[in-house]
């Protein structure tokens, strides 16, 4: 049974990591097979938005330390190799990832989580980094994740106590867009992913690569690289087909051209 399942709903695809068993923790074909899904998203023209979420009781538990190599130069080079492409490969898909994080997301699995570009937890969920505990550092990007939304203070406590991070207080320092009733959580971030999916491709995908951008320009750089994707924009049969479904008082069908 594969360790990564797709399956499309529509216009949604829904990736679920499928290691129940072991708390969804990351083997190595894991890893490779989510990178692979990613391509398969990006490639299906009518997938207009993905929802990533666990089987069983939880998000994932990250890295199965079971299967980890034994040398640190191996554990580097599965990060940059492994990992790492995959967490990228979320924020380079120019469409909407929502994570549906049920029970929990803790080491790297928080990573592939804060990498989406929302997130939805079920109320008895939580995030943790648990590395310090262990005697490593927090990795998969989480060090830059957490500095950049809750501020380097409160991030160097929550990475070296490795304590738990509640639903509704991750919510709180805007680590999550919201919390909903367990039962609920799938559904609700399918909805909202349905609604993502009704915008224009080409809007969302320039505004998905400007807000990632937007920590590393200035104000003067924004305004170029809005410049930039504008013309574009303005350019493409889905901003006509906006205006006319504005003036003629109707949904737009927008077509990604």
């Amino acid at each position: 049974m594969s360790e990564v399942l797709y399956e499309e709903r529509g216009r949604l695809a829904v990736v679920t990591w499928n290691r129940p068993d072991a708390l969804n923790t990351f083997t190595r074909e894991m890893r490779i097979a989510f990178i692979d899904v990613m391509k398969r998203c990006a490639a299906a023209d009518h997938i207009r938005a993905v929802v990533l979420t666990g089987a069983g009781r939880g998000f994932s538990a990250g890295a199965d330390l079971n299967s980890l190599p034994p040398a640190g130069v191996q554990v580097a080079a599965m990060l940059e190799n492994e990992f790492g492409p995959g967490i990228l490969a979320i924020g380079e898909l120019p469409k909407p990832v929502i994570a549906a994080v049920n029970g929990f997301a803790s080491g790297i699995g928080a990573g592939y989580a804060l990498a989406c570009d929302m997130v939805l937890m079920g109320e008895k969920a939580f995030l943790q980094l648990p590395f310090a505990r262990i005697g490593l550092v927090p990795d998969g990007g989480l060090t830059w994740q957490y500095a950049q939304r809750i501020g380097p203070k409160l991030a160097f406590e929550l990475a070296l106590s490795g304590d738990r991070v509640p639903a509704a207080r991750c919510v709180e320092l805007g680590l999550a867009n919201k919390a909903v009733p367990d039962a609920d959580l799938l559904n609700e971030a399918c909805a909202l992913a349905e609604k993502l999916a009704d915008a224009a491709p080409l809007a969302l995908a320039g505004t998905k690569r400007l807000l990632r951008r937007a920590p590393s320009l200035d104000l003067a750089g924004a305004i170029r690289e809005e410049g930039a994707i504008q013309k574009d924009c303005i350019d493409s049969q889905d901003f006509r087909e906006g205006v006319k479904a504005f003036f003629d008082k109707r949904a737009p069908k927008f077509s990604g051209r």
